[in-house]
């Protein structure tokens, strides 16, 4: 279980990334990108932030675009924390809340495909 420390720097990295997706970044016109958590190891040495992008069709480009300015991004949360040691970053598209929602369309499929009750 991580510790408070991790969760703190977790948090932290979260709301800068975001700032820094908002401020400083360009996505593609009508793409929506909101960071849904990181997790950061032990050793703070690696962070992946993990990414939901709407609509789907983004996901890769916007993976390309972050990777891509990787270097920028380390630089500037570097100005803004003062951490001996800022995380490998690492991003990744979430994929817990797809699986949820894949499952309530199903059922929901499910649900109009069953024939009214009796009463």
């Amino acid at each position: 279980m991580p510790s408070k420390r991790v969760h703190q720097l977790n948090a932290l990295l979260q709301q800068k990334l975001g700032a820094l997706f908002l401020m400083e970044l360009s996505f593609a016109p009508g793409a929506m990108v909101s960071i849904t958590r990181v997790e950061t190891n032990g050793e703070i040495r690696h962070a992946v932030v993990f990414l939901s992008v709407l609509p789907e069709k983004f996901e890769k480009g916007v993976i390309s675009l972050l990777n891509k300015r990787l270097p920028f991004i380390h630089h500037e949360l570097m100005k803004q924390l003062t951490l001996s040691r800022i995380p490998t970053l690492h991003f990744r598209i979430e994929t817990r809340g797809k699986a949820v929602t894949d499952i309530e369309k199903l059922l929901d499929k499910v649900k109009a495909e069953m024939p009214p009750e009796e009463s």
